[in-house]
């Protein structure tokens, strides 16, 4: 299909509307290769609406008007195939820019490549330009001769966690990844998460059997002593306020609490 010939096309003067819309067909056949057309009538009585005496007569008119030239071609059997048509449109000048100038001539098609570096006259090196692929970090399991890093043991010391501690709680994230058959990009980076999680308790193993938890760990020693220290505020506080409320006993005088008796 060629926009520039059927536009060309319906600006032809002298011609009946019939026929111009048979010439209006025709170039929309228009090969802006070759130069040619080849529609067979069965084609334009469908796209004209017409029928195939009517095609033929209105194509009669268009070449003795000059404006096609009609080529009968033939097969290498002999039988006749689609015709061959050659227009010779006559641009027309536009009223209504300057100097009448002369529409311009169909662009010769190209490659579909970038019009953008064709124009600037550079030609494409290569058009097959595919882009490096990033690699992704691959993730492993946790072997079974596993042992703590150094980095595991420095990330416990600074939440506080001694190194049996840490021992403890890297030997429970070993059974765990083992027993699920977990996979991490960094071991290091998922044992600080599982430090840092809301169901993490610190484990000490003084005291224990077995990895069971102690009673007797830092945190419940920490609280008993601050609740004795309680105690032991009330207690006093108390004792003074008895020795307040009781009047003193001049020295030797009986009274209670000097061994004496009524």
């Amino acid at each position: 299909m060629s926009h520039y010939m059927t536009a060309l096309a319906m600006r032809q003067t002298g011609i009946k509307p019939a026929t111009k819309i048979v010439l209006y067909w025709l170039a929309d056949h228009h090969n802006g290769e070759t130069g040619l057309c080849f529609p067979s009538l069965k084609t334009l009585e469908r796209e004209c609406e017409m029928n195939r005496s009517a095609v033929v007569r209105h194509l009669d008119a268009l070449e003795d008007a000059g404006l096609i030239a009609r080529n009968q071609r033939t097969r290498d059997n002999g039988s006749q195939t689609s015709t061959a048509y050659t227009l010779h449109l006559v641009p027309v000048a536009e009223r209504n820019t300057p100097c009448c100038e002369t529409q311009q001539p169909p662009v010769a098609k190209r490659d579909p490549l970038n019009l953008g570096i064709l124009n600037l006259g550079i030609e494409p090196k290569d058009t097959d330009v595919s882009l490096p692929k990033t690699r992704q970090a691959r993730k492993s399991r946790m072997k079974e001769d596993a042992v703590i890093s150094d980095g595991m043991h420095d990330a416990a010391h600074k939440r506080g966690h001694s190194q049996q501690e840490a021992d403890a709680q890297f030997a429970k994230f070993k059974n765990n990844a083992l027993a699920k058959g977990l996979g991490y990009v960094s071991w290091d980076r998922a044992f600080v998460t599982w430090l840092d999680s809301e169901y993490f308790r610190p484990i000490t193993t003084k005291g224990t059997h077995n990895g069971q938890r102690n009673s007797n760990d830092g945190s419940g020693a920490a609280m008993a002593q601050r609740a004795g220290e309680r105690f032991a505020a009330r207690l006093m506080d108390q004792r003074a306020g008895a020795n307040a409320s009781q009047p003193l006993l001049p020295t030797g005088q009986p009274g209670r609490g000097n061994g004496s008796c009524d």
